[in-house]
């Protein structure tokens, strides 16, 4: 009497349970905290959102729960051998990994319809326009043709988690086939839509750093189509021994890194918005501690012709300038003393021009308004 072996008794008892979820937890955190930047700019910034914007928030909810079916499933057994699996287990960790795929399914052309609705934004002839359009539709159709040979490859679908029930399939070989047309599908419309920008912006009349920079940043969608080869690679060895759950590891980290990847690719040029101002802030603020550091330590005071004093002033580092009269005449150091003292070395000579125009301020002072250019030298 012939004895059956379960899927993996040859094999030690790894479980790569972690590694699947700390890998998908990232990618779609990050995909997350992209998107939410993306709606902040759109609501807060522009005012304005589009349909793009809302085939994004659809692929994003996805994703999201797809992460929550690949936790479940992770603690059903996935990434590791049935053999080491409790038999009702190890059938409720297929039944989630068979409910995840058809999520997927979809997620990942629907990212690309909210890159081809952005591109259409920007698209400066009505031939592009026409082009996504066709690409869109293309899309979306043949997602539905592989959504119904997913749902149809079994008379009786509950077989993929429930090797008792007795149905008939299409064989492993037409489903591996129908898998690589799909990975090459999304290959060649990753391609595509990282390509389109180029020869779409080529002609336009933009200024050339903001046209690269927005090449470059929509040609990102080429690591999403990097990951969609990966996971390619991993298509051949699924279900050969049938250990579904062992098999699907690497299949269920990179059709993750796919779909999250391009989430992010596609959310980068959105905003753009947000990276300006905050760049814009951090060079205006570099600006004025770069001019901190040659406001003058200190300069002196002279006297008009008539003998009014005038204003002591006195520049800190952290520059905090601070208004002091002069007790007396003597107090003041004349232009020509601080010029007679020429330090040893290199020396700057900074032209100051005092504003004494207080009463615009609605300040009284009994300073003049037409007050000298002073000149002095700050030690290098």
């Amino acid at each position: 009497m012939a004895t059956f072996v379960l899927p993996g008794a040859d094999q030690p008892d790894i479980n790569r349970g972690p590694e699947i979820a700390g890998a998908v937890i990232s990618t779609t955190v990050a995909a997350l905290v992209v998107v939410c930047a993306r709606i902040y700019v759109r609501l807060r910034m522009l005012r304005s959102i589009g349909t793009d914007d809302y085939v994004m928030l659809a692929a994003m909810l996805l994703s999201l729960v797809g992460l929550g079916i690949v936790i479940a499933e992770v603690q059903y057994g996935a990434g590791r051998h049935a053999a080491y699996l409790d038999p009702e287990v190890n059938k409720l960790g297929l039944k989630l990994n068979f409910i995840s795929q058809p999520i997927y399914l979809w997620a990942i052309p629907l990212v690309k319809v909210s890159v081809g609705f952005f591109l259409m934004r920007i698209s400066p002839t009505i031939y592009y326009t026409r082009i996504i359009q066709g690409v869109m539709v293309f899309l979306m159709i043949y997602t539905f043709v592989c959504f119904m040979t997913l749902m149809l490859q079994c008379k009786d679908l509950s077989i993929l988690w429930d090797f008792t029930v007795k149905t008939t399939c299409w064989s492993q070989s037409t489903l591996q086939g129908l898998s690589y047309a799909n990975s090459t599908v999304n290959i060649v419309t990753d391609i595509f839509f990282a390509i389109l920008p180029i020869p779409m912006l080529w002609n336009v009349k933009i200024n050339a750093r903001t046209k690269a920079s927005l090449i470059c940043v929509l040609g990102l969608g080429i690591f999403a189509c990097a990951a969609s080869i990966v996971k390619a690679a991993f298509i051949t060895n699924y279900g050969k021994n049938g250990d579904f759950l062992w098999d699907s590891a690497n299949l269920t980290i990179w059709i993750s890194a796919e779909t999250n990847t391009g989430i992010v690719a596609a959310c980068l040029p959105c905003i753009k918005p947000m990276f300006k101002s905050i760049f814009d802030s951090t060079l205006r603020y570099g600006s004025s501690r770069k001019n901190e550091a040659y406001n003058l330590r200190a300069y002196g005071h002279g006297s008009n012709p008539k003998g009014s004093n005038y204003m002591r002033s006195q520049t800190r580092t952290e520059v905090d300038a601070r208004r002091v009269v002069p007790n007396s005449l003597d107090d003041n150091i004349s232009e020509e003393s601080i010029l007679s003292q020429k330090p040893h070395g290199i020396t700057k000579t900074t032209v100051v021009r005092v504003d004494r125009s207080v009463e615009e301020r609605g300040e009284v002072s009994g300073w003049q308004k037409d007050y000298p250019e002073r000149v002095v030298e700050d030690r290098l």
